[in-house]
């Protein structure tokens, strides 16, 4: 397997997917109640994706069928972001967490297919051409960006804790966040410095979810909310550096799925 990115990038990326996939397991009567009443055996599908995202979080780590594992992971994501999402928008449309949710759910989609555009395994017919994976991954990733930054313009309550508490001025600082994230976006899909772009948004988010999750999780490390929104930020920062290696591999990628 070849690849564009550091292993610690994709290490970064698979990490969530392995918390997230032990969650469901040990959460799995409310992730059940997540699932859409119409699906047959809800806790079947609790489990079920709870294993996928365990097996991608390895794959990822160890380097093996990583393009595979991760087109599957977008696909996974696209069916929560088309099932899942739309009933809690539909029922509560004024809650800024649901929007949130949805936002990072699509920019982590878009960090999944372009690991797939960074990611070669030998030579079979294409799936997508090579230039349309970077693009798609792209448009995913950024396009959320705008919402989530235009969240901090407004100081919503979900969105400005990411701030520390212990940061000077902290209101400031989350409108100089909210605007950071919406340049970011502008930069990734319109202008030619992609690398440069999503290479710095990348140690700006690892850098916010470190200092604000770690001293929370040391504190109190049975918070599975704070996990769950740590995990949400480290695979964000983590897509930031994907996106970022897609301003090179877009003519020598192809979605094989070969050894």
């Amino acid at each position: 397997m070849r690849t564009h990115l550091p292993p610690i990038v994709i290490a970064l990326f698979g990490i969530p997917w392995i918390i997230f996939g032990i969650q469901h397991f040990m959460y799995a009567g409310f992730v059940r109640d997540l699932v859409p009443a119409y699906m047959p055996v809800r806790i079947f599908w609790v489990y079920f994706t709870g294993i996928a995202m365990i097996a991608a979080g390895i794959s990822f780590i160890i380097r093996r069928q990583v393009q595979p594992a991760a087109f599957l992971l977008g696909c996974m994501l696209a069916l929560f972001i088309l099932m899942l999402h739309p009933l809690l928008l539909a029922q509560e449309p004024q809650v800024g967490i649901h929007w949130t949710r949805v936002m990072q759910d699509i920019a982590i989609m878009g960090a999944a297919f372009g690991l797939v555009a960074v990611t070669r395994n030998g030579k079979a017919l294409p799936i997508f051409s090579a230039s349309m994976i970077p693009v798609i991954a792209r448009y995913c990733y950024a396009l959320p960006l705008i919402v989530l930054g235009a969240q901090h313009f407004v100081h919503n309550a979900f969105v400005t804790a990411k701030v520390p508490d212990y940061f000077p001025l902290k209101n400031i600082f989350d409108y100089l966040v909210g605007a950071i994230l919406i340049a970011a976006a502008y930069g990734i899909l319109f202008t030619a410095n992609i690398r440069r772009v999503a290479g710095t948004l990348g140690i700006m988010l690892l850098a916010l979810a470190l200092f604000y999750h770690i001293p929370l999780l040391v504190a109190n490390p049975y918070n599975a909310i704070q996990w769950t929104g740590a995990m949400l930020d480290l695979a964000l920062a983590a897509g930031a550096f994907i996106i970022a290696r897609t301003a090179v591999a877009g003519q020598a990628t192809e979605l094989s799925f070969g050894q």
